[in-house]
């Protein structure tokens, strides 16, 4: 049986990837609609279908972006490869590499790949002192480097130095909330909900197989649905309505 009918019966269970994933005609072996039963290949292909309709919803080809760009695509592709600009977000099975459509937006406020570095290491640095983190140029330099990998343009909405100045500073809150968990304190429980919910404004819902390409849960499950899950009262309003 499931975790949610055996275990935690009252308390909605995070779910993370949707029915249509499974096939509604399977049947067992009565002759019972049980989607349960869907085999392995069918449920990977219906699994890498939705994964790829969000993936082509929510970005776009670097090709196709880059090629009005100086030098077209191949300059863009080698800056990338020599890690001056971000790797790209998804590659499709077909090998379409996949970026946000403001990919270019840091490059041009920066006003160049020249002058890139340091134009994200002294806004990250800004928005740090802004928000009260005690970032230094150390931290700024990481968050340079996470930028380059590709990460940010997965899970935020804007990969800018302010939006990831403002992620660090809400899981950090979480976690800091997450040491000694108060569920029934209001204070608490008020910060939670804020926190989560300021943070799953500035981020991307995430891919159905982003899990397994990186290794594990995302930021929208870890800080957002499951959050939700165990600790339903602090998302719930005295009318009983969920944040």
């Amino acid at each position: 049986m499931s975790v949610q009918s055996e275990m935690l019966p009252s308390m909605p269970y995070p779910t993370t990837y949707p029915a249509v994933a499974a096939d509604q005609h399977a049947a067992d072996l009565a002759g019972r609609p049980c989607p349960r039963l869907t085999g392995p290949n069918e449920l990977a292909r219906r699994l890498a279908e939705l994964d790829e309709q969000y993936i082509r919803a929510q970005f776009v080809e670097l090709d196709e972006l880059s090629a009005s760009r100086d030098g077209g695509t191949q300059a863009v592709r080698k800056l990338m490869a020599d890690g001056r600009l971000p790797q790209p977000a998804y590659r499709l099975d077909d090998g379409t590499d996949m970026v946000a459509g403001d990919f270019f937006a840091p490059l041009d406020a920066a006003g160049g790949v020249e002058a890139l570095p340091e134009w994200f290491r002294s806004r990250y640095m800004s928005a740090a002192r802004r928000l009260g983190l005690p970032d230094g140029p150390a931290e700024a330099d990481e968050q340079w480097t996470e930028y380059l990998s590709g990460g940010y343009g997965v899970c935020l909405k804007r990969a800018t130095p302010e939006s990831i100045a403002e992620k660090a500073l809400y899981i950090t809150t979480i976690e800091r909330l997450l040491v000694n968990p108060q569920p029934g304190d209001t204070s608490w429980a008020d910060e939670l909900r804020t926190t989560v919910d300021a943070l799953a404004a500035i981020e991307r819902p995430g891919a159905l197989l982003d899990p397994p390409r990186w290794g594990g849960p995302m930021s929208p499950q870890w800080y957002g649905a499951y959050l939700r899950a165990y600790f339903p009262q602090a998302f719930t309003s005295p009318t009983g309505v969920a944040s």
